[in-house]
Parts: structure tokens; C-alpha cells; sequence
């Protein structure tokens, strides 16, 4: 048994360098990717994600169906770019209608497609 630790120790030893050894440098070099493939994998793709959230809240208008953050469904009554609001019907029997920040719509729903679901759903 005490020969297997001595074997294991081997295996995480360092090498004493030799006289014709190569810097530390080299030993850094395969570490340079590692920022790169974090800013491709990690950082751009959120900032793209970003960049379509805010065009497609600039985007809003009248009569866009939404969806916000804590889950309503409305359609948009008015946008006021200035208080940085939307205003939003949530019931149409009701005539209801509620104010969010911009920030809080999470995306627009397309009413096309809402309407070939239910129509799918009925037939």
C-alpha cells in the first residue's frame, strides 16, 4: 500500500526544470482562450438578447397584445415614452385598465397566432 502513495505522489510531482527549459509563459498560453470563449458564449449573447428587448419595447404601440413580467396579458392603450409607461386594457368586459413600467413588458404577442390556436383548439 505504501508504495501505491508513493506512485501517486509521482504523478502530481513537477518536474525540476531543466536547463533549457521553456518559460512560464508557455505554461500561460493555453489559458489565453479562456476570456474569449467566455465573452463569446457568456457576455455577447446576453448582450444581443438585450439589444432585442429594448427595440421591441421602443416598438410598442396601440393595440399590441403583451405579456408582462408578473404574467398579465393585455393589449397596449396608450405608451408614454416620456414617464417611460404603457398603459394596458387587461379586461375588455370591464374596460380595466392598469399602467406598467415599459421595462415590465416581457414580449408581444402575435394575435395571428393566437387566433389559428384557437381555432385549432375549437375544430
Amino acid at each position: 500500500m505504501p508504495e501505491l502513495f508513493a506512485e501517486i505522489a509521482l504523478l502530481f510531482a513537477e518536474n525540476a526544470p531543466a536547463a533549457g527549459a521553456s518559460s512560464p509563459m508557455s505554461t500561460l498560453i493555453p489559458l489565453l482562450p479562456i476570456p474569449i470563449l467566455f465573452y463569446f458564449l457568456m457576455i455577447r449573447p446576453k448582450q444581443l438578447e438585450d439589444r432585442k428587448r429594448l427595440a421591441m419595447i421602443a416598438a410598442l404601440k396601440k393595440n399590441d397584445r403583451v405579456v408582462t413580467l408578473s404574467g398579465i396579458y393585455g393589449t397596449v392603450v396608450a405608451v408614454d415614452s416620456e414617464q417611460d409607461r404603457v398603459v394596458l386594457r387587461v379586461d375588455d368586459e370591464r374596460g380595466v385598465k392598469i399602467a406598467f413600467s415599459k421595462a415590465s413588458v416581457v414580449k408581444v404577442v402575435d394575435a395571428s397566432a393566437e387566433k389559428d390556436k384557437d381555432k385549432e383548439k375549437v375544430g
